[in-house]
């Protein structure tokens, strides 16, 4: 599957990234209804080893199979509530719901088979202990499933209508399929592409630096001018440290996209590393490409 096919915006719902939940819910279903797609809402659960004792504190004669058929029951309701949530701004959206029993990552990465694209919270880490502080499912999938990965983070301030998609680009094959996405979004939006290169913190020195950028940039998108005509193109190029330089470009865009490392192992600019920093570190939702398959 690549990028903007499939069958339905999939959204996957926890219950551990509670502060984000609304707002990544009511992201997915802005997406599914501008790609004209229902909406697909998904939350894992993984079945612990062992059970409650028979008794003991806070949960007196509370039985095995009590305690059973307690836990599937709140997945379906954290499920019926998202639907709620969805249903409250988009009464015409189709919605469907699905518990499956496994690990989330197990299970993300089967419905991603026949999504358009997997949506999924994601905090905002803003010190190094952040970064330490444990496992990310986010982490785990980027650049691993064969559709496009949106990861949004709490809100952090209202995004106008009209704000536009912003794509890195370096002249890779990855970032050319990033570039696929971002016209198919921006499109599907109906809002403005803003192209962004960032050249490492010396190039700017370099004879010809800027026209041989544009250059560059002009032929990675040739070619979709005539497949989205209506989309207006800005570019720009920046120098420094590519995942925080993106970041701050992208602070009040409708969404960043990057492409993911591509499966023949090259490693552009927005290849691993960089795609990898953004996953907790945008103020917007970050959409990751599929990967390119090898040749």
């Amino acid at each position: 599957m690549r990028n903007g096919a499939g069958e339905a915006v999939v959204a996957g719902v926890a219950r551990t990234l509670a502060p984000v939940h609304d707002h990544v819910i009511d992201w997915a279903a802005d997406e599914a209804v501008s790609r004209g797609l229902p909406m697909r809402l998904l939350h894992a659960q993984k079945w612990p080893h062992g059970g409650p004792a028979p008794t003991g504190p806070g949960r007196p004669g509370r039985s095995w199979s009590g305690w059973s058929r307690h836990f599937p029951a709140r997945g379906r309701l954290l499920l019926t509530d998202a639907r709620d949530t969805v249903r409250a701004r988009h009464h015409a959206l189709k919605v469907t719901t699905e518990l499956a029993a496994g690990r989330p990552t197990r299970v993300l990465r089967e419905a991603a088979g026949d999504a358009a694209l997997l949506v999924l919270g994601a905090r905002r880490f803003t010190s190094i202990a952040d970064t330490f502080a444990g496992g990310s499912t986010a982490m785990a999938l980027v650049g691993q499933l064969p559709c496009p990965v949106a990861l949004v983070p709490e809100r952090s301030a209202e995004t106008p209508g009209d704000a536009p998609v912003v794509v890195g680009v370096d002249g890779s094959a990855a970032a050319r399929s990033a570039v696929e996405l971002a016209f198919f979004e921006a499109a599907a939006a109906k809002v403005g592409l803003v192209a962004v290169e960032v050249r490492p913190p010396g190039a700017a020195g370099a004879p010809e630096f800027l026209e041989t950028s544009l250059l560059e940039m002009s032929e990675l998108l040739a070619g979709f001018h005539e497949k989205y005509p209506d989309t207006e193109v800005s570019h720009e190029i920046l120098t420094g440290d590519a995942g925080p330089m993106l970041a701050t470009a992208a602070r009040h865009a409708r969404c960043l996209v990057v492409g993911s490392r591509g499966r023949d192992g090259s490693h552009g600019m927005l290849l691993g590393s960089t795609s990898r920093s953004l996953v907790h570190g945008t103020h917007c939702p970050l959409l990751v490409a599929a990967p390119v398959p090898a040749v």
